[in-house]
Formats: C-alpha cells, structure tokens, sequence
C-alpha cells in the first residue's frame, strides 16, 4: 500500500470515529473526508474556507463542529515525534515535517478565527489528537482536562496534546457541541463534567 492509500483510509476511519464520538456512537456518517481533504483552499486562496481540513459536516448535526473547529489528520512520519516541536534548532525547523503540519493547522486557525483539532498516528503507535486553542479568545481552551503535553504554538496560541482515547473518554461530542454554541465570553466560565 502505497502513502497516498495509508493516508486515505486513515481519513475514512478518523471520520468514522469522529462521527460517532460526535453523535455519541448513533452514527458513523455524521463526518468525512471533505473535498480534495483540505487541498481546495491552498488552490482558491481562501475562496473554499469551507473546506478548509481534511474532514468536513455530512449531516447538519456535525455543521456546528466545522464552523468553528478545523480538523486535520496525518499518518506517519516515523522517524518525527511531538518532542521534534519542543527542541529542534531553529535552522531544522522548515524542514521537520512535523513543526510544518501544525504550523500549517495554527496559520489557517488564526486566519479563520477557528480552533484546530489534529489527529496523528505513527505506524504501531496509538493515535494522538492535538488541539489548538487560546483559552481567552477561543471555545475549545475551556475544555476541562488536564492534557499530558502543553506547549506555546507557532501563531501564539496554546497547542494540547494528549491520547484520543484518553481525551474521547474525558470529553463527549455533545459536551463540545454545547461549548461551541455558548457565546465564546461565557464558555470561559461553563464548568463541564467529563463524561
């Protein structure tokens, strides 16, 4: 199986994941791969925001979600590790493939005014989500847990990263969607309960 395969059926089982995570495990369809995954807003400079990320609403109940969250996935890229974000020179950085994918996800965050979801997994690793928020100006930084990696993103804003699992069993779809529907200055003070 060649990458251009790995990568497109990673997609499709992210979105399978997603959806019912979404939905609560009612459907698996909610969310898919969207257009070109991502690929039309780089072609129309911005005139397809809509499918900015690789995934994008199937159903009206997964609409809320992408209006205000990008979602990327990547496969791969063994030989990097979240650590290639904390301590490669300088000079490396614009050739680490792994600094580039959340530099790529943090510039069309700031630009849309959206938080950012990515997920990734490496061969034979578990799959981790990593997700931009700046917890004065954003939904997402409300979330109640405590990730396991936190550090300062490229655009200034803070990146969380931590297992799916871990995260998906912590926070359910319905919990996001209500923080994402709340007015961003009282999300600040909304105190969830982990699922």
């Amino acid at each position: 199986m060649n990458t251009k395969q790995k990568g497109n059926n990673f997609e499709r089982d992210c979105s399978r994941m997603l959806s019912l995570w979404w939905t609560n495990g009612k459907r698996d369809d909610a969310i898919w791969r969207s257009a070109s995954s991502g690929a039309l807003t780089t072609v129309g400079k911005g005139r397809y925001l809509a499918h900015t990320g690789d995934f994008a609403a199937t159903d009206a109940e997964a609409a809320p979600l992408f209006d205000k969250v990008i979602i990327e996935a990547k496969r791969g890229y063994n030989r990097y590790s979240v650590q290639d974000l904390l301590d490669v020179p300088e000079k490396s950085l614009a050739k680490n493939p792994v600094w580039e994918m959340v530099t790529k996800l943090c510039s069309a965050c700031y630009d849309q005014k959206k938080d950012g979801m990515l997920l990734w997994q490496r061969d034979r690793r578990n799959l981790l989500l990593f997700f931009r928020a700046n917890p004065t100006s954003t939904h997402l930084g409300c979330l109640p847990i405590r990730p396991w990696l936190s550090f300062l993103s490229p655009d200034g804003s803070y990146f969380f990263g931590m297992p799916w699992n871990y995260f998906a069993s912590k926070v359910s779809g319905a919990q996001i969607k209500s923080l994402l529907m709340t007015p961003v200055a009282s999300s600040l003070s909304t105190q969830l309960t982990p699922a």
